[in-house]
């Protein structure tokens, strides 16, 4: 066994220097496997310090704070990594996100061979289906049909607590049509969702969670990974290149809010976040989208991750209007703008919710027009502030598309459902 083991000490001067510093290490042509295990010990105060690879032809995975060590095989790798070993110069790659003021001591051991093998979770039988999203039939143009999704979650691929396949049958519990699988800073997921979506009974569409201190960013597609070490600018322009879509994450959240600056705005922009729910009469997301493109793919996401909390995948729900519920078909409708948003949920036993599809309050845009199903009661927003309440069951609306985004919200001024 060959052993290389390398200390340092980081500061918050390190950190302001580079964010993203790399240790090296060598992998020869005779190498089966290797394995990597990060150690933070601090005097006081709590470091988080991420953790990467890159290989000598680019980044091979990322798990930020979620691990303290992979595996990487000849054939296999640990969820967030990509298999396959290059003989050359590596790197293992720190993100130093949080350091106290007198730093931390990092040591990084490399071993080869691995004493462990990758392990990628619970394989779980599929679970049974209840509803189809998709079966409510929404009015769509001729040749579409409207989908139920959500496309923004994680498994243990980065900082999920669930295996692709508990994570897919969770969106089979939704009654969800599609799920879409956006991991931190990784595309290792990639080759296993077609495999997993057929076995579980549900599309699951690859994507990326573009991941960095200054703001978060989904791109789907099968485009390979985005360096999100880059300017913010690079992410738009390739995935364009590559034939992806991508739209700024839960703008305003916290310290994940997005303060990265940018010359062309991407496709899309997510403004209905599972963080929602906890005060769906927050209007924080409005205040940041006056500054913003009117052309845009209006976007939900839950953002799902464990079941730490009630909310599970398609809270809220982004409804695509595509030709059929397939990766490519659902991407192309984000890009072309046929989306809606619902957020109406209900409590599914104890500590559970699930959303509502076969009766939320919904819009669905018909050119000029907006038509509001199953929203009597409800009151029409636009971005200016201008209200209409819905009095029927079934209402056509004269909305202009450069007047919102719109949204539906109840009396106590609870957003249920957006559309742009």
């Amino acid at each position: 066994m060959t052993t290389t083991r390398m200390r340092r000490h980081v500061t918050l001067t390190d950190q302001a220097r580079e964010r993203y510093p790399g240790l090296p290490f060598d992998v020869d042509g005779a190498a089966e496997s290797v394995e990597v295990s990060l150690r933070v010990t601090t005097t006081g105060a709590r470091a988080v310090v991420d953790l990467g690879c890159e290989g000598p032809h680019g980044l091979r995975g990322w798990s930020g704070g979620a691990r303290t060590g992979f595996v990487i095989t000849r054939a296999d790798a640990t969820p967030g990594y990509l298999p396959g070993l290059e003989t050359g110069r590596w790197r293992v790659l720190l993100g130093l996100h949080v350091l106290p003021e007198d730093g931390a001591d990092i040591e990084v051991v490399v071993r080869s061979p691995a004493t462990r093998l990758p392990d990628h979770g619970r394989a779980e039988d599929p679970v049974s289906r209840g509803i189809r999203g998709s079966d409510r039939g929404l009015p769509a143009p001729a040749g579409l049909t409207w989908y139920a999704g959500d496309p923004h979650n994680h498994s243990l691929h980065s900082d999920g607590e669930l295996s692709l396949w508990e994570l897919a049958n969770e969106g089979v519990r939704s009654g969800l049509d599609y799920l879409g699988c956006t991991d931190h800073n990784t595309v290792s997921h990639h080759a296993h969702l077609a495999a997993v979506g057929a076995r579980q009974g549900i599309t699951l569409v690859p994507g990326q969670e573009i991941t960095t201190h200054r703001g978060h960013a989904n791109a789907w597609g099968d485009i390979g990974v985005i360096d999100f070490r880059r300017p913010a600018q690079t992410w738009v322009d390739e995935v364009d290149a590559r034939g992806g879509v991508m739209s700024v994450n839960h703008p305003v959240s916290g310290d994940c809010s997005w303060t990265q600056p940018l010359e062309r705005a991407p496709r899309g922009a997510e403004l209905f976040h599972g963080s929602w729910y906890r005060n769906l009469t927050d209007t924080s997301i409005w205040a940041w989208f006056l500054n913003w493109t009117r052309d845009v793919a209006v976007l939900g996401g839950g953002d799902f991750h464990n079941r730490s909390t009630p909310l599970r995948p398609g809270m809220p729900t982004t409804w695509v209007a595509a030709e059929a519920c397939e990766p490519d078909a659902l991407i192309e409708g984000i890009r072309a703008g046929r989306t809606t948003i619902t957020g109406s949920a209900r409590m599914v036993g104890e500590g559970e919710a699930r959303p509502v599809l076969m009766d939320a309050p919904t819009l669905i845009r018909q050119g000029e027009d907006l038509l509001a199903l199953d929203a009597a009661g409800t009151v029409l927003v636009d971005l200016g502030g201008r209200r209409l309440v819905i009095g029927q069951r079934r209402q056509l609306v004269r909305a202009p598309r450069e007047s919102g985004p719109f949204c539906l919200v109840r009396a106590d001024r609870s957003v249920v459902a957006l559309c742009a």
